[in-house]
């Protein structure tokens, strides 16, 4: 049953995400300035039961992770300052561990997650407890750091409540005190929004077909808001209506026009676009994960904001938006609903207003939106990759006092005429509005250093001649790192190699991925342990040894003066030619961070590396994790 809060102090939104229960003592936190003055008490403390069980999350069933019995997991709420505990326990056949994206887990790097990297793998059975500070604020999420194992729901967001005196930008959005107050109490209660892509058939299964198919299986059956969705199957008017000139290309070359009933091309055309160049079987991938659709009801997630007395012209709200995909990009948009974007990856911008914003595996966006026709309001992500159509929506229901009559509820007004997008992600006019990261500028400002340190060039691609492998500099990471001793605990200093880099403190480093094989996917790159500066970014090949001799022959590619900060970037798509983007970032935080593209079936491909970031400042492992796990 949706809760219903109509006080001015809180926003009233209910949502599909159940509470947040736990075994440990944990007090009641009506509200979030209340939380802020009662950090002495201890430790914030949750658990987080993982299990494997039969689900339906889109009307077909089939094995997938529940997080404390659901998926998404429950809200992990905190407030900046906090001393974080989070105590996991694995009640699953097989090994897992949990990661917090965005994290930076300053002073605490074996809290981070990553299995042989910063800790040994939970087994069946057992309990792993994360201890870590939250000095960052902002929206973040928790997920499965294990083979495949985001693909099968075990994901869940995190949200960390900023000090009552950091700076916000607010006043960017209108200059009127009583609009910041509500807009302030909006944020205050962001909801998640959790954007995933989903198979019929768990991420165990689909890699054991990619494995003897030597490619990936890139055709997905829905795409789900907050665990929700259904099996859409759109008739073939509709395809060859929305159908885009880059699939068209790719089904020219096996002299096809048509997609498949999923909306997908076809495996054979699939693997062309996905594999590399290498050799493929896509007779062993079955017909039906490409050609068979059938349709559910499945069900759909449901959001409901009411007016609160004091709100005269509107009621504003805020989204925590998530791209929890394993493999999709998507166009996101409300009907009728402008957004404002006050921040992206956990931290604040210059407010962007748009209609539409494009959201990879990994972003976040905090989105404020302001309502003030009642009525029904469609949440929409479309599928924005060539190699399929797809769409997942839910429903946000904005309620006023006018929406009653008598006592009785009116017919809700639909404003889905008032959509922005098509169900290829693509607008609808020429006035809308998508979100622009290259005008993405840091709020307050945070400048970057003028040169870097020392420049890492990686070349991202498949390898090893399969196309299910990949690398991001050149070797491929081998698929026995989540069982290897984490690297943590045995810092090796002055090691560099193709899956190992090393700083030292206190130095500015510059990442440049190149992507030269083609075509190829835009690769969402995400590096543990702290936010990266994008500087650059172009077609082309990158044909320099740094960014400041690149600079001198085009320096209209670069930007050094208010470049947008995050924790992932997306290296740019590469249908046709080379492309490369540029990062920078300051080494502040010794440990051993995992770099790595958020593709899970390139991730567990391979594509990833090591960076050990000032290992002669590494923190001393506390023995319980060092003991964690030892054989």
């Amino acid at each position: 049953m949706l809760s219903k809060l109509t006080s001015c102090l809180a926003m009233a939104l209910a949502i599909g995400l159940p509470s947040f229960t736990t075994a440990f003592p944990q007090p009641h936190f009506p509200q979030p300035h209340w939380r802020s003055q009662h950090r002495g008490h201890g430790p914030r403390k949750f658990d987080l039961t993982v299990t494997w069980e039969n689900r339906a999350p889109n009307g077909v069933s089939r094995d997938m992770i529940l997080v404390n019995g659901q998926s998404p997991g429950p809200m992990i709420e905190v407030n900046e300052g906090d001393d974080v505990w989070v105590a996991v326990h694995n009640q699953m056949p097989f090994n897992t561990t949990m990661h917090y994206h965005g994290i930076e887990m300053a002073g605490t790097p074996w809290s981070d997650g990553v299995p042989g990297v910063t800790q040994r793998e939970i087994p069946p059975g057992g309990s792993f407890v994360y201890k870590w500070t939250a000095t960052q604020y902002g929206e973040y999420w928790y997920h499965a750091h294990h083979k495949g194992q985001l693909d099968d729901g075990q994901f869940g967001p995190l949200v960390i409540h900023p000090r009552k005196d950091r700076a916000k930008p607010f006043s960017l959005i209108s200059q009127d005190k009583e609009t910041i107050r509500l807009i302030e109490k909006a944020a205050a209660n962001i909801q998640p929004l959790m954007l995933s892509d989903w198979r019929n058939i768990n991420s165990r299964e689909a890699f054991d077909i990619e494995l003897a198919a030597s490619t990936e299986l890139p055709c997905f059956d829905s795409l789900l808001i907050n665990g929700k969705g259904k099996v859409d199957c759109w008739p073939a008017e509709k395809l060859a209506k929305l159908i885009k000139p880059a699939q068209k290309k790719l089904l020219s070359i096996g002299n096809l026009t048509e997609l498949t009933p999923k909306g997908c091309l076809p495996k054979q055309i699939a693997a062309i676009a996905v594999a590399g160049g290498f050799p493929t079987n896509v007779s062993n991938i079955p017909d039906e994960l490409f050609n068979v659709c059938t349709p559910t009801e499945g069900s759909e997630a449901t959001f409901e904001v009411r007016q609160a007395a004091c709100d005269k012209d509107g009621t504003w709200a805020a989204f925590e938006i998530v791209g929890a995909y394993t493999t999709m990009k998507s166009v996101f948009s409300i009907d009728g609903l402008p957004m404002w974007i006050y921040a992206v990856d956990g931290e604040y911008i210059e407010p962007q207003k748009v209609n539409a914003i494009g959201v990879y595996n990994g972003d976040r966006f905090a989105v404020l939106v302001k309502i003030s026709e009642a009525g029904t309001y469609t949440i929409r992500h479309a599928g924005n990759l060539p190699i399929q159509l797809i769409t997942g929506q839910a429903t946000l229901t904005y309620k006023t006092n006018r929406s009653f009559s008598h006592g009785k509820p009116k017919q809700e007004v639909d404003h889905s005429a008032l959509r922005y997008i098509d169900d290829a992600g693509t607008p609808v006019s020429p006035s809308v509005v998508f979100y622009n990261q290259t005008a993405q500028k840091p709020y307050p400002a945070s400048p970057v250093a003028q040169k870097a340190d020392a420049t890492y060039v990686l070349t991202l691609g498949n390898t090893a001649g399969r196309g299910y492998v990949w690398a991001m500099n050149g070797s491929a990471s081998p698929m026995t790192l989540d069982a290897s001793e984490p690297v943590l605990f045995a810092p090796q200093p002055g090691l560099t190699n193709n899956l190992t880099i090393t700083t030292q403190n206190n130095t500015w480093v510059d990442l440049i991925f190149k992507v030269e094989q083609f075509p190829q996917p835009a690769h969402p790159i995400h590096k543990h342990g702290n936010k990266m500066w994008m500087i650059g970014s172009g077609e082309g090949s990158f044909n320099y040894s740094s960014v400041e001799e690149a600079m001198r022959v085009i320096p209209q590619n670069f930007n050094l003066v208010d470049p947008p900060r995050r924790d992932g970037f997306t290296t740019p798509d590469a249908p046709r030619g080379p492309t490369w983007v540029a990062v920078r970032y300051h080494v502040t935080n010794p440990g051993a961070w995992f770099l790595h593209c958020h593709i899970s079936t390139h991730l567990e491909g391979g594509m990833a590396l090591v960076i050990q970031d000032a290992p002669e400042l590494f923190p001393k492992v506390p023995k319980e994790y060092l003991s964690y796990g030892a054989k």
